[in-house]
């Protein structure tokens, strides 16, 4: 018979492991079923430090980890410098930035427990992008005709649907050589990913495509290199081309941006894209004239009526920009100076820096988890150049969430002490 101590390891392992494959899915599908499971989580990683069953070491502290842990409460630190500069204190900005720092206890237990249970990773992916394309419909004239669900608007139901399908395909052989079911079942979550997003007509997360290519290529060669840029620019006007032909929808969509542009041109800012760039001129003039300490967190919406009174803007891009920047860099410039975009940059480049890091390892496993870690950050980041991805809470906590489950792929101690090695230049 198992001890005691031997099962409560086995409960602990067993909750990770369902948790992980759960949280995807649980993103596109179930309304506050992310913060459901970041909150289970948290709360087994709270028992886990309460009473440590026998088979998970203590915490063995690294440099990276320091670097890690300030990166995430760097934001919830601009905000209350911000704030107190501004004597303005509010509440609200701070739970999504929780979500940054509270992923950190995440990654703690998921980098202690054996590495199967990163082996559900592989399947949670292609399922959520596979689940999301399956629930989503056509949402009618309305939408123009685009294709969404009813837990997610259609930019971030896009945005995740796309990364779902790149993690689905940069996970084939993460962990040894896949069997031809797992494989199959990747390439389909890769694609109706793919599909799902073309369909939702989300234009602005269509711009990381080159960037997965780009990634994708690099590590196939592990050199830059003009070959590789020109193979890369080739397989983006392939995938580009034939979809264009293939989805009304991405069609409809790429030609009214191209409209768009030339109505910009003509004098017409009340477009799509028109009303996009007038709010990140806007931004930048906000952080221009308040540069350390910004306008406050929630302070942008409140610039607006002057924006609108000096004609810097339309009436039209004053009442969407009551509502956000559509721009998470520029978003955090103009909230809170200097301190909320060094925060956000930290929260994009320190992960991305630690991703890198591991791409060098001598353990296939450990490489690989980096590529996944590498891909999903430059997704993020690209997808908040046209759109505030991560003003949701929901949204801060998948992207928390996801960077301590992959660091904790790339550092985990079973890997050993030494998890990453830089191979001789």
């Amino acid at each position: 018979m198992k001890s005691v101590q031997q099962r409560y390891l086995s409960i602990v392992e067993l909750s990770a492991t369902v948790l992980l494959l759960a949280y995807p899915t649980a993103m596109i599908a179930v309304k506050g079923g992310m913060n459901g499971v970041f909150l289970l989580m948290l709360l087994l990683a709270l028992a886990v430090w309460l009473a440590r069953p026998n088979g998970i070491e203590a915490v063995m502290w690294r440099s990276e980890f320091t670097i890690y842990t300030v990166s995430m409460c760097a934001m919830s630190v601009a905000i209350l410098i911000s704030q107190t500069y501004l004597q303005n204190y509010t509440a609200h900005p701070y739970d999504a930035a929780s979500r940054y720092w509270l992923a950190i206890p995440v990654f703690l237990l998921l980098q202690r427990l054996r590495p199967a249970v990163f082996v559900v990773l592989q399947v949670a992916f292609p399922l959520a992008a596979i689940i999301g394309f399956m629930m989503s419909n056509d949402l009618g004239a309305g939408s123009e005709n685009r294709s969404g669900i009813g837990t997610l608007d259609l930019i971030h139901f896009g945005d995740l649907e796309l990364i779902f399908g790149v993690l689905s395909l940069f996970s084939i052989n993460w962990l040894g050589r896949d069997n031809k079911l797992l494989r199959l079942l990747k390439v389909t979550g890769f694609m109706l990913g793919l599909l799902a997003s073309f369909e939702s007509g989300s234009r602005g997360g269509w711009f990381a495509i080159p960037v997965f290519i780009l990634i994708y290529f690099y590590f196939r060669t592990s050199r830059v290199s003009l070959k590789m840029a020109a193979a890369s620019l080739i397989a983006t006007s392939f995938v580009i081309a034939f979809v264009y032909l293939a989805s009304g929808t991405f069609q409809h969509r790429v030609n009214e941006l191209i409209n768009d542009i030339a109505t910009f041109e003509q004098g017409n800012r009340d477009t799509s894209t028109g009303v996009r760039w007038q709010l990140y001129k806007a931004a930048a003039d906000i952080f221009a004239h308040h540069p350390i300490f910004g306008v406050g967190p929630e302070g942008f919406a409140l610039e607006m009526q002057p924006m609108l009174d000096a004609g810097k803007i339309t009436p039209l891009a004053a009442e969407l920009g009551r509502g956000e920047v559509h721009n998470d860099i520029l978003s955090k410039a103009a909230g809170m100076g200097i301190f909320g975009l060094a925060a956000l940059l930290a929260s994009y480049f320190v992960p991305f820096g630690l991703f890198w890091r591991a791409t060098k390892s001598t353990l296939r496993e450990v490489r690989r988890a980096g590529i996944l870690g590498i891909a999903f950050v430059s997704g993020i980041l690209v997808f908040g150049v046209t759109v505030e991805f991560l003003n949701l809470t929901m949204a801060t906590a998948f992207y928390g969430f996801t960077v301590a489950v992959l660091l904790a792929a790339c550092y985990n101690v079973h890997y050993g002490v030494q998890i990453v090695v830089h191979k001789p230049e």
